[in-house]
């Protein structure tokens, strides 16, 4: 945490298109400040592909800062107008350059079906947002946000396909900690079942499913997962 108080802040984003790659359509706004503090203070970790954890000294996110190092600040909230999947395809190029030689040494057939070298078809959900907007709720620092914010081009996945990349972005003050819950939006990032937030607001208990998901960024590691009450719709096909 910085020296700066926080303070209840609402902020909205512009995308250039209103797509966003998302399977689950949670967008975490400390994942994105997260890896804009990467880009700012610690580039060699993106460059190198990250590492399993940081080791470089003090990191700090400007939001206020909770129990088990986690931090007040949402999920995004837009409404969705239409959902799609989308394709892509990952071939290997025998061809290029850089395997001409390294194929000559290869004896045996090359199959693309199965294998080192199978090729694969990865579906993508796309969610094509109303108004090209998606809004966050935080206890943060504005100016300090607004800075890291220059450093993220797009939010979601595979940004250099065209997804979710972003045009302009506004902060401003709001009347009230939406961090955790809202009147009209409900639950609005994953809570730990066992977490005092719980006792707070009891309709979590009744409204949202228990998975496990993570808690903090970044939140693809395993690490950072407990059992939590998710702000997710879940579908039964059944």
């Amino acid at each position: 945490m910085g020296k700066k108080s926080t303070e209840p802040l609402q902020i909205t984003i512009k995308l250039a298109d209103g797509r966003i790659n998302s399977v689950d359509g949670m967008v975490m706004f400390d994942s994105i400040i997260y890896h804009a503090w990467f880009c700012k203070y610690a580039p060699q970790i993106l460059q190198n592909g990250g590492e399993d954890d940081y080791a470089g000294g003090y990191m700090g996110l400007p939001f206020y800062q909770l129990p088990g190092s986690r931090y007040a600040a949402s999920r995004g909230i837009y409404t969705e107008v239409s959902t799609s999947i989308e394709y892509t395809n990952k071939r290997p190029n025998f061809f290029s350059a850089d395997k001409m030689q390294y194929l000559a040494d290869i004896k045996g057939i090359i199959s693309d079906a199965s294998g080192l070298y199978r090729a694969y078809r990865i579906p993508f959900v796309i969610r094509t947002l109303k108004d090209k907007e998606i809004t966050f709720y935080a206890m943060g620092n504005a100016e300090k946000i607004n800075d890291l914010l220059s450093y993220i081009p797009a939010v979601g996945k595979k940004p250099a396909a065209g997804y979710g990349i972003i045009e302009s972005w506004e902060i401003k003050a709001c009347d009230a900690d939406y961090s955790l819950w809202h009147p009209d939006f409900g639950l609005m990032r994953p809570v730990p079942i066992d977490s005092d937030e719980v006792n707070v607001y009891p309709e979590i208990a009744k409204k949202y499913p228990v998975m496990r998901y993570a808690v903090r960024p970044p939140y693809w590691k395993g690490k950072n997962m407990q059992t939590c009450y998710v702000p997710i719709e879940v579908r039964n096909d059944n």
